[in-house]
């Protein structure tokens, strides 16, 4: 079984994450660490993660905040823009948009009293070689670990990357991706550190070459039609709206499950096409390419510093994952998940 640290930023697909990895048989949920991200302050993307875990049945998965800011972040106007685009989504949704990125309700637990960086880096610490971190959002906290604690980058099994894009063009700029535009100093480090790291980009998530990865309202009709729990109910009640999202506004078939198959690199690697070990790069200047990953492929003339430690996922089986996914949500329904 594998073990894992999820590290979020609580929206709609972190939360599926969580479910999917609390229901999966071959994973062992070992703690969720919230950060700063497309959900809002780390106060939401908190609450946000011990609501899920409750819905799960899972009040005994640690939670514990983090970092509430980037290294360094964006212009202000720049950061603002994800708000002026729910206003966008608004006019054209209306009242449906009630259902999309709510407040977390109030806490029946609290988290942690410990930091989340801390928390990551006692449990590298304490079993070397069995952690692995996966992070589907800013890598402000995985990056504060590697900075505060150098030597888990040889005692982590492995770092999972949700972010970067390459064939498929960026959700902020043209060449960026969001969870790397966010943080892109952050990134830097956690691609330069030396430890194993998986990254999972824009190109095998949010485009329809990967289209059987993605969920309809098809399978949430498939969720309906069998015994209903709390987690199926979650699931059906509360993601119409993703999925309509997703399909009018940005062309895709589906609600993209980039934090779910994110997680799915862990047990699954046979499901993914990757690269061999690259070393991959954040651009950290201009504001056009500010966040953009470059992978060092080929041979160039300039020479550039920083070890091939990144493996690019390039292909996924999304019907086999669509499967296990759904299959991990039963199971937690049926007293099953781990």
């Amino acid at each position: 079984m594998e073990r894992i640290i999820l590290d979020i930023d609580g929206a709609g697909d972190d939360q599926l994450a969580i479910l999917y990895a609390q229901g999966c048989p071959d994973i062992l949920l070992e703690g969720v660490t919230c950060c700063h991200g497309a959900a809002g302050s780390v106060e939401q993307v908190t609450g946000v993660a011990l609501h899920v875990l409750s819905v799960a049945g899972a009040d005994h998965v640690p939670v514990a905040s983090g970092a509430w800011r980037p290294f360094v972040g964006n212009s202000a106007a720049d950061m603002e823009a994800p708000v002026h685009f729910e206003k966008r989504l608004r006019a054209r949704f209306g009242d449906r948009l009630e259902g999309f990125n709510r407040p977390a309700p109030p806490r029946a637990r609290e988290p942690l009293a410990m930091h989340a960086v801390d928390f990551i880096i006692d449990m590298v610490r304490a079993n070397p070689g069995e952690i692995s971190i996966v992070a589907t959002g800013p890598q402000t906290n995985v990056a504060m670990a590697l900075r505060q604690a150098p030597d888990i980058a040889g005692k982590v099994r492995q770092i999972v990357v949700l972010g970067g894009c390459f064939r498929t063009p960026g959700n902020i700029t043209p060449v960026s991706e969001y969870n790397i535009w966010a943080d892109p100093e952050a990134a830097k480090v956690v691609l330069n550190s030396g430890a194993p790291v998986v990254l999972v980009p824009l190109d095998i998530c949010e485009d329809n070459r990967v289209a059987p990865s993605m969920m309809t309202r098809d399978d949430l009709a498939d969720l309906a039609a069998g015994p209903q729990g709390p987690v199926t109910r979650f699931v059906t009640e509360t993601f119409p709206i993703y999925i309509d999202i997703w399909r009018e506004f940005f062309g895709l078939v589906g609600f993209p499950l980039d934090d779910a198959i994110a997680v799915a690199t862990v047990p699954y690697p046979h499901l993914f096409g990757m690269t061999p070990p690259l070393h991959v790069d954040v651009a950290l200047h201009e504001r056009l390419v500010r966040g953009q990953t470059v992978a060092h492929r080929g041979r160039q003339i300039l020479h550039f510093e920083g070890p091939a430690t990144t493996r690019i996922c390039e292909d996924l089986d999304g019907a086999a994952f669509l499967a296990g996914f759904k299959q991990a949500l039963v199971a937690l329904d049926q007293g099953q998940g781990a």
